[in-house]
């Protein structure tokens, strides 16, 4: 296992040294001075043409190592709406089995407000949308074994973005934080409960506080990171407590990509009975910043709240 986090750390670090020159960060979710940054183990309160592959997830069970390679891609269809489409690559290792296949392909639509500007630093977003899990497109094996669900769900989700650079104090402009709210409506609610989903991530970007705050005398590459702490959780209409994990780590942002690695801790005793302390690691790339044919723009130039 260390030779293969060894490899892989070295293979994700590639980029980072060779792009180690790019230009300050300037990622999609903007809001005033804010940029709210990509999360890693739930979604940001934006829309924009982007990709994140690799996303990769190592999670210790009891019994295995089950670990998903996974990807993400995102089409703005007006400046505001847009579709996004992932999944994932699962293996499952245990003493005395293996699985590997794909997971089923999971939509989502999402419509972005307008950045509330009721004072130059208010920093206030949120979108809505609809997530929708497409039973049948994973694999048939892993779905037989269990491995992956066979009833699909739709969740439709709130999503949020605040920062505070309204505050008075200096050192806590920086500070912003996102969050997600979802009601997961199960196909087979008597087989598979629906549930609430919830999650928010608090965040200090050190680029904010470069740029808009207050210039530090420090080396470029610390002034593009932000630390970050991300807390996912469900419950089920079955009742018992909530299920979720803790995720601190670090995402580092240029003007084109971000690389972002996190630990994946269990929130309670529930989760730690399933799962162990885990790893999750992502290079997800802005195609806005490259292309500005179809690949990096709406398909449709309005917006649905006319502004």
């Amino acid at each position: 296992m260390s030779r293969f986090f060894a490899a892989l750390v070295a293979a994700l670090a590639f980029p980072l040294l060779v792009f180690m020159a790019s230009s300050p960060a300037q990622a999609h979710v903007v809001c005033g001075d804010r940029v709210f940054p990509t999360t890693l183990t739930m979604d940001d309160p934006g829309v924009s043409d982007e990709v994140s592959l690799p996303t990769i997830n190592l999670t210790p069970t009891p019994t295995s190592q089950n670990n998903s390679y996974g990807y993400e891609y995102d089409k703005t269809i007006t400046e505001d709406l847009g579709i996004g489409i992932n999944g994932d690559y699962l293996t499952q290792r245990s003493p005395t089995q293996k699985f590997n296949g794909w997971d089923n392909i999971t939509l989502t639509l999402k419509d972005q407000h307008p950045c509330f500007k009721r004072t130059p630093h208010e920093e206030l977003t949120f979108s809505v949308g609809v997530v929708r899990e497409i039973i049948g497109t994973g694999s048939t094996r892993l779905r037989d074994a269990g491995v992956i669900n066979s009833i699909g769900s739709t969740s439709p989700t709130f999503y949020f973005g605040k920062g505070f650079g309204d505050l008075s104090s200096d050192y806590l402009r920086p500070f912003a934080i996102t969050g997600e709210l979802s009601r997961d409506f199960s196909d087979n609610p008597a087989i598979s409960p629906s549930g609430w989903s919830y999650a928010f991530s608090l965040q200090y970007s050190l680029p904010y506080f470069q740029q808009n705050v207050r210039a530090l005398h420090a080396p470029q590459f610390l002034m593009r990171m932000t630390p970050i702490v991300e807390v996912a959780m469900s419950t089920s209409d079955s009742g018992g407590p909530p299920t979720g994990t803790i995720s601190p780590g670090i995402l580092y942002d240029t003007s084109t990509w971000q690389l972002g690695a996190e630990a994946v801790i269990p929130a309670n005793g529930l989760t730690r009975q399933s799962q162990g302390t885990g790893f999750i690691i992502q290079y997800h790339m802005f195609l806005d910043a490259f292309y500005k044919s179809w690949f990096g723009r709406p398909i449709i130039k309005t917006n649905l709240w006319g502004s």
